[in-house]
């Protein structure tokens, strides 16, 4: 009985070692990228650097105004409203197709962060034990996936954001083109310029990047120690 015990919490074990390469990266990047959605500040700080009250024509109190009521919308489930700002059907729908992917994101943030944290205290308590492969721990190995695929978007994004931003659209909203705003009747595009977009790209990068590389410096440092006292041990 007690070997039938055994292979189940081994087997229990390494699923959620498996789980825990997968679900690292989606908690890097998903948590990443909710915060320039969800600290309005973000967008604040960027109205003076990025000159759009210049290149808008708007003051700077009509862009806060519009901004805050598209998030109201977005998260707080309020009418959707701009402001002072026009808005067409056309841009309504948008905005409303972007909210589940806004409210995903948190989930996805939430759900992943709680799962990992309760993965590693129970693995600290011993109640079930963290599989490693060639000594790393599945959340170092999450990272470095974490990583790959953050270097081939932030090198995508630097050769051509353009067609990035087209792509992420398309799959995004497939089979639609209401992403694609006339700044003369639809205004609030003219206070979300192409440069927010990119910086806010760069801070998810940046911050994802950021978390994966801490991941794999604590795992490569456990590795070390163990192989070490792997090697005392013989």
């Amino acid at each position: 009985m007690n070997q039938v015990a055994n292979n189940k919490k081994d087997t229990l074990n390494k699923i959620l070692s498996v789980v825990s390469i997968v679900v690292t990266p989606i908690f890097f990047i998903s948590f990443s990228a909710l915060i320039p959605c969800i600290f309005r500040p973000f967008y604040y700080w960027s109205i003076d650097p990025l000159k759009i009250v210049e290149t808008s024509g708007y003051s700077k109190e009509v862009i806060i105004e519009a901004f805050d009521d598209v998030m109201d919308f977005l998260w707080l489930g309020a009418p959707f409203k701009t402001g002072q700002l026009a808005f067409t059907e056309s841009e309504a729908s948008h905005f409303a197709d972007c909210k589940p992917l806004f409210h995903l994101q948190l989930i996805l943030a939430i759900t992943c962060g709680l799962f990992l944290l309760a993965y590693l205290l129970l693995s600290k308590f011993k109640v079930i034990e963290i599989k490693r492969y060639k000594n790393l721990s599945p959340i170092a190995i999450g990272g470095m996936i974490s990583l790959g695929l953050l270097v081939f978007v932030g090198v995508f994004a630097a050769i051509d954001f353009n067609t990035l931003f087209k792509i992420f659209h398309s799959i995004a909203f497939p089979g639609k083109s209401n992403w694609v705003f006339d700044p003369y009747t639809e205004q609030v595009i003219n206070i979300l310029p192409e440069e927010f977009f990119l910086e806010c790209a760069i801070f998810i990068v940046g911050l994802a990047v950021l978390l994966s590389l801490v991941a794999i410096v604590i795992g490569i440092v456990k590795k070390v120690k163990l192989d070490k006292s792997k090697i005392s041990s013989k």
